[in-house]
């Protein structure tokens, strides 16, 4: 059941009490009702528990719990309705409405008193990948199939072949398909053709869709994997045709649960992927649990451990779904003992593949938990989530219960990182971002049927949901709607509904919705068409969260102003949005304001009453409260703010105007992104008073992040620049700094000085020439004559700085930074983009920067010469047209190079495994790579130095031609080389070369050439 009535027994005791004896008693007009009402739900709770465990088998304990979830929620909007009235009678106003409403509602609601573990995957992963680049002309395109039970694996296999740098390399196109056993036609062409914006593009008939997939891919080397294919006809039926004018060489890889299917679509190869043993079950079990403590507590929990993944049945993901559940538990025989006789395993009523683990670890979640946990399976499968998205969300659902001095957006938060530690979201590579597995993603859609539904054709919306009443409405492919008036008359019928998610709607269908479903909580209609809304928005007064972001609104009506209860505004991206209504100020539960990427000239007076705003993006000065703007005093007042955005601060007339900002005296600030407007050619009154403003702008000590956009001062503040009061102490928590077209300033700040900065962006400082070692450890003084002080050398520079990039210096010059300054010890990567008169890297970088794995230098034109890194492992240089040397680096594994034609010396690189080399001019291979191999004058016999692994090469016609001689010059420095690809341009014409086993594969087509070096060769390629 979505909702679990645990947690909203729970929250409505808490309102209940929170809003008070004396209002509850004069609201509902019964003496002593709010200690019935407590005492009955005390009652209610102690049972729950076990009839949530109950209902799938026993009709009767499901149809009570329905009947009581309905009942909680009509409860829940009456309760909503009478905060409301108290919010009223606190302003002076009353109604006698409330009390009529919550009599008619006692009377019309009775209810009855009652990862990756095991060798198998990476010989999958190997031997896959190897079929699938052999030469085979069978046909243009060739199927590929992974079978084998859900959760054991099919998708991770999928990944690692997706992701292996030999498929990279050789197909020109690679697409990512969920099909999932509901597929659509439409939907999975566009995915095809568009990728992640299929909802915004294409036409909606297969006719006219089938063409434009062709027609993208004809004459392409495709790479698709179809993701969880249920039936053969997705291909037999559909994609077949569509993609049969596909460059030779094309595959697809399937994974399915039925090899049948796989036979069916003609696979030419079926990899069954086996369940775990029972010692890899373990294995991976202790893996997810961090089991590494001593020997002796291992074995203790060994024998409980091993009969507990006994129960997961070799399948990957039931044994981490069970690891999540034991992460919270004591490392103790009978917590673990607590788990394994858990009767959760044995519950039955549920789908066959759902049952087992993964229930379980849904049934050990606290309440609220397990609500945002479904809440996440009503996104489309496959879906990638991103948590600052979902968060807001779960409050506005009231799912989010904070606890001490902890605010609601904390504990969401927290909430976010415990699902994920309990391996219930996936974690993508972006952070922040998750995804639910097809199976856990089947749960919660199966425990969320009876009130919440996803559809994505209208006649789905009139769907009956049995005897529940429909709270949430998601819509699976919104396109459909844009053009079906009928959808709103749908919709009315549904006036229980709390989330409404719908695009394309239009603006008599808002006005429809707003008249009839006024019990909405979360409105989302982002990217529809919509040009106005409706006044009838004022309806909406239990609404919390309205995101019309994407939309062609250019006003909000002042009735907006009735919604008391709103707490998440988005218009971001509407470009057409230009004033706020005046009644914004009146919305004070208001914990998300997001304006940016408007055309907002400024904000209403008033809104430092929005006591409660969290997250304002895109505040706006335009002039002054005289003239009915808001200032930035304003923001004075607004001491819960964690995230701020300010921009056009040109606009900000002096700087005492600044300074009643009070930004340092703001506890939770997080972050903070000050943004000028682009100023081509400011005067030197406007560079003076811009300075004047950032001064007065300093940060308080809880700032994490920093963003400055765009500033045309010639110095940074002293809040940054001056270290007569060291930064350290101004910003001790500041993790993340990022300058961006700060073109005036002439000296970067110290940024050395921050204790715990782990990353610094710098980009577009046009007018810095050198950078000395105030930027490391600072300066008793500076001046605007750019006269140094003495410099504090005994100081540890950038301490825990990880990431540094540094890009757009079009006039830097030179780094200064002596062996004698110790700084960045924890600099794992350093990215160098255009700058292009830096002539060498900084003695101190190559003496102190121990931990720097990776170097990316791009656009140097000045620098001659890299080496001396200890501790490099990577190296990407591009268009460092004067780079002649690449040396001494012990420890680098991999070498890429592109566009340095006078590089010439590769040496003393004895770990080097792989290389690749980028250079169309290419006529023939570079001599520092001929000196790497070439023979001994002596002996002729190879140099005995780190073989490489793995070459390369993105070069011209003419090159490829000659690297297919094996007669030619190119040949011996290629020939020991263990693996070698070559690709053209366009990467049209390739060669794969294997040196043990020994293969050669070329679609090279150049007959007389190739057949005067005694190489074979044909019309369609080459292979041996």
């Amino acid at each position: 059941m979505a909702i679990i009535l645990s947690a909203f027994v729970s929250r409505f005791g808490k309102l209940l009490f929170d809003l008070g004896r004396e209002e509850v008693e004069m609201l509902f007009g019964v003496p002593d009702e709010i200690k019935k009402l407590q005492n009955k739900l005390r009652m209610i709770s102690k049972v729950l528990a076990d009839a949530e465990r109950r209902r799938f088998n026993e009709e009767a304990i499901d149809d009570w719990l329905k009947q009581l979830t309905d009942v909680m929620y009509d409860a829940d909007d009456i309760l909503d309705l009478c905060l409301i009235e108290a919010d009223k009678r606190s302003e002076g106003s009353s109604s006698n409405s409330l009390q009529e409403t919550f009599q008619n509602s006692r009377k019309t609601s009775p209810v009855a008193e009652i990862d990756i573990v095991g060798s198998e995957i990476e010989e999958h992963t190997q031997s896959l990948v190897d079929s699938l680049i052999r030469d085979d002309r069978r046909r243009n395109i060739l199927v590929f199939a992974i079978v084998g039970a859900g959760g054991i694996g099919k998708t991770t296999l999928a990944k690692n072949i997706s992701n292996d740098q030999r498929i990279l390399e050789l197909f020109s196109v690679k697409k990512w398909v969920c099909v999932s056993q509901k597929f659509d036609e439409i939907k999975l062409l566009k995915d095809i053709l568009y990728g992640d914006k299929n909802d915004r593009a294409g036409d909606q008939s297969r006719s006219s869709l089938e063409p434009e997939v062709e027609s993208s891919l004809r004459g392409k080397k495709l790479f698709l994997v179809l993701d969880d294919v249920w039936t053969a006809k997705v291909w037999c039926d559909l994609l077949c045709n569509t993609l049969k004018g596909c460059a030779a060489g094309s595959r697809i890889l399937v994974t399915t649960r039925n090899e049948q299917i796989a036979r069916q679509m003609l696979a030419v190869d079926i990899r069954r992927v086996n369940k775990l043993s029972l010692e890899e079950s373990w294995s991976l079990l202790c893996k997810k649990v961090v089991l590494t403590g001593e020997e002796g507590e291992i074995q203790h929990l060994k024998d409980i451990g091993m009969e507990t993944v006994k129960k997961c049945d070799g399948l990957p993901l039931a044994i981490k779904a069970v690891a999540g559940v034991l992460c919270t538990k004591g490392r103790t025989g009978r917590a673990w003992s607590g788990v394994l006789e858990s009767t959760a395993w044995s519950t039955s009523g549920l789908p066959e593949e759902v049952k087992g683990a993964l229930y379980l670890s849904y049934e050990d979640l606290p309440s609220n938990l397990k609500q945002c946990f479904i809440y996440c399976s009503l996104f489309p499968e496959d879906c990638r989530l991103k948590s600052f998205m979902i968060t807001p969300l779960w409050i506005a659902e009231g799912f989010v219960k904070a606890e001490g001095s902890s605010s609601m957006e904390e504990t969401a938060k927290e909430y976010y990182r415990e699902l994920i530690m309990r391996n219930l979201l996936q974690p993508l590579d972006d952070p922040g971002e998750f995804s639910l597995h097809d199976l856990l993603h089947c749960l919660g859609r199966y425990l969320a049927q009876d009130e919440s539904l996803v559809v994505s054709k209208v006649h789905e919306v009139g769907r009956s949901n049995g005897p529940m009443k429909l709270r949430r409405l998601f819509h699976g492919n919104g396109r459909e709607f844009a053009t079906m008036t009928e959808i709103a008359g749908v919709l009315v019928r549904k006036d229980t509904l709390r989330t409404l998610e719908m695009m394309l709607m239009s603006e008599t269908q808002l006005d429809v919705i707003f008249n009839k479903l006024t019990r909405l909580r979360v409105l989302r209609i982002s990217d529809s068409e919509i040009q106005r809304v409706p006044d009838s928005l004022a309806n909406l007064i239990h609404l919390r969260y309205l995101d019309m972001s994407g939309t062609s609104i250019s006003v909000i009506p002042e009735s907006i102003g009735n919604l008391r209860n709103l707490q998440f505004l988005s218009v971001t991206c509407c470009w057409s949005f230009s004033c706020l209504p005046n009644s914004i100020v009146n919305l004070r539960n208001l914990r998300s304001l997001d304006l940016e990427h408007t055309v907002v000239a400024g904000l209403p007076v008033g809104l430092g009453r929005l006591q409660n705003l969290h997250a304002l993006y895109g505040f706006k000065q335009q002039g002054n409260m005289s003239e009915g703007w808001c200032t930035v005093e304003e923001l004075r007042s607004l001491s819960c703010l964690t995230y701020l955005s300010i921009e056009k601060l040109e606009c900000i007339s002096s700087s005492s105007e600044a300074r009643a900002a009070e930004l340092r005296n703001k506890p939770k600030l997080s972050t903070l992104e000050l943004s000028c407007t682009r100023v081509l050619q400011p005067s030197e009154e406007q560079m003076w008073r811009i300075e004047e403003v950032f001064e007065e702008l300093r940060p308080p000590h809880s700032l994490e992040e920093l963003w400055i956009n765009h500033y045309f001062g010639r110095e940074f503040p002293k809040w940054m620049a001056d270290t007569s009061s060291p930064a350290s102490i101004l910003f001790p928590n500041l993790r993340k700094l990022l300058l961006r077209s700060c073109k005036y300033c002439e000296r970067l700040p110290p940024c050395g000085l921050l204790p715990n900065l782990e990353y610094l962006y710098i980009f577009d400082a046009t007018s810095v020439i050198d950078v000395g070692p105030e930027f490391l450890v600072g300066t008793g003084a500076t001046s605007r004559s750019g006269g140094r002080a003495g410099v504090d050398t005994s100081t540890y520079a950038f301490p825990r700085l990880e990431t540094l990039t540094i890009e757009g210096m079009p006039n830097w010059q030179e780094w200064h930074w002596d062996e004698g300054t110790q700084a960045m010890p924890c600099l794992k990567y350093l990215c160098l983009r255009f700058c292009p008169k830096l002539m060498s890297l900084p003695e101190g970088l190559l003496l102190h920067a121990t931990s720097l794995t990776k170097l990316v230098i791009k656009d140097a034109d000045n620098l001659t010469a890299i080496g001396k890194l200890l501790s490099l492992t990577i190296l990407e240089v591009n268009s460092c047209w004067d780079l002649e040397i690449v040396s001494d680096l012990p420890m680098l594994t991999t070498l890429e190079v592109a566009d340095c034609p006078k590089l010439k010396v590769a040496e003393n690189l004895q770990s080097l495994k792989k290389m690749k080399l980028v250079d169309y001019e290419m006529k023939s291979l570079p001599s520092y790579l001929l000196k790497r191999v070439q023979r001994s004058t002596k002996k002729r016999k190879r140099v005995q130095v780190a073989h490489l692994e793995k070459l390369e090469i993105h070069c011209s016609i003419e090159l490829i031609r000659k690297i297919c001689q094996r007669a030619g010059p190119e040949w011996p420095t290629i020939e020991d080389i263990q693996q070698v690809h070559v690709h053209s341009e366009d990467r049209s014409v390739h060669v794969l070369y294997n040196k043990s086993p020994f293969s050669f594969t070329t679609n090279f087509n150049d007959t007389t050439t190739i057949g005067s070096s005694g190489m074979p060769s044909s019309s369609s390629g080459i292979a041996i």
